[in-house]
């Protein structure tokens, strides 16, 4: 939904924080289905560790991980595009 924000927490739309928090969740995940887990690792989070941004982005990784040989959820997905099938 357009002005929606999401960032893979309880806080999810509601306080979700800044528009790059939401930005870097689905960044983190399309970069995960963009690939292998070994190709595309966590470690490549171009954010700073600990920062709200980091940690949005290694969410969203991460949820795209636990959907490893399927598609992550509309749930999951938030106000994310949707993403391909997650390859191992």
């Amino acid at each position: 939904m357009p002005g929606k924000l999401c960032n893979g927490r309880e806080s999810n739309n509601a306080g979700a924080g800044r528009l790059s928090q939401s930005k870097a969740y689905c960044e983190g995940m399309a970069y995960r289905a963009s690939g292998t887990g070994i190709a595309k690792p966590i470690t490549d989070n171009p954010h700073v560790d600990g920062s709200p941004d980091g940690v949005s982005w290694a969410t969203g990784w991460t949820v795209a991980e636990a959907g490893v040989g399927g598609n992550v959820s509309k749930a999951d997905l938030g106000c994310c595009a949707s993403v391909p099938t997650i390859l191992a």
